[in-house]
């Protein structure tokens, strides 16, 4: 029996596919549950869909939530919750290329105080810095290569693109 899975995955974050873990007021366009064109590109092209957990919501326990802003995330207790989180998701991602299987990217929502990969919001406007979440998985798995897109979700076309490219380059190696 031939085995047809496919070997490639891309990481997303937990509010990629359901928008409600999102922090109240933030879903604004018109994605109203998953972020549909990231999710069509990944399942059109055959690419295994990995949800890493909301570090917000399960720091909080709860859904519902207001959004915070890095400041009131910036703590010790928080950061110690997000590198136990980048522990997990990097040892997956270790035994997914141990497996002699590729990811091809993993994805992050920029001005996010955790999953931002280019731009943080701060009371100071956007800086230019990985949330803190995506900073220390970042850190974990850097020998490995694995390219890091932010969605900014006004304007997606850009990190649509990116994904696009990595995943065509993909298919024309094959």
């Amino acid at each position: 029996m031939i085995d047809n899975r496919s070997k490639y995955f891309v990481f997303v974050p937990f509010c990629l596919l359901a928008q409600a873990y999102q922090a109240e007021g933030l879903v604004k366009y018109e994605w109203v549950s998953s972020i549909k064109p990231f999710v069509k590109l990944l399942i059109d092209n055959d690419i295994n869909i990995i949800q890493m957990p909301c570090t917000e919501s399960t720091y909080n326990n709860s859904l519902i939530r207001k959004p915070m802003g890095l400041k009131k995330y910036d703590t010790l207790k928080f950061n110690t919750h997000c590198e136990n989180i980048a522990n997990l998701v990097a040892e997956e991602i270790k035994e997914i290329i141990n497996s002699n299987y590729k990811v091809i990217a993993i994805l992050g929502i920029e001005n996010s105080p955790s999953c931002c990969v280019n731009y943080i919001y701060t009371n100071h406007g956007n800086e230019k810095r990985k949330g803190l979440f995506i900073q220390k998985l970042y850190d974990k798995i850097n020998c490995y290569n694995i390219p890091f897109i932010g969605i900014n979700r006004k304007h997606i076309n850009k990190s649509l693109k990116e994904l696009e490219e990595l995943i065509e380059a993909i298919k024309t190696k094959e």
